[in-house]
């Protein structure tokens, strides 16, 4: 029973950051230019920002995990490696937020 239990909830887990990487990297996309660039150019930017989106989620994960360690010197670490990429992160939804914005206003 306990193994049905942990499959469940592996999958609901899975799921829940599945869900929250799609929507991370779609909010980073709303930067790219639809109508400026070939589609080879917006695919490459694509990838590009797929990967860096990546390696924040990466960087801040193990950010939280130092982030929780009793070692003062591994805790001062940990801050700055989960700060810096929700600093990132947020600047980089706002940008988006407000080139849509920007965007609409112009039509």
């Amino acid at each position: 029973m306990g193994c049905l239990l942990e499959l469940f909830f592996e999958i609901f887990v899975e799921g829940i950051f599945e869900l929250i990487g799609h929507f991370y990297i779609k909010l980073m996309q709303l930067i790219v230019p639809d109508k400026t660039v070939s589609e080879k150019v917006k695919k490459t930017i694509k990838n590009i920002a797929s990967t860096f989106a990546a390696l924040l989620a990466v960087v801040l994960i193990i950010g939280f995990i130092l982030l929780i360690q009793e070692d003062p010197f591994i805790n001062s670490i940990g801050k700055y490696m989960t700060y810096i990429p929700l600093t990132i992160m947020a600047l980089q939804v706002f940008v988006g937020i407000l080139v849509k914005i920007v965007d609409h206003f112009k039509k």
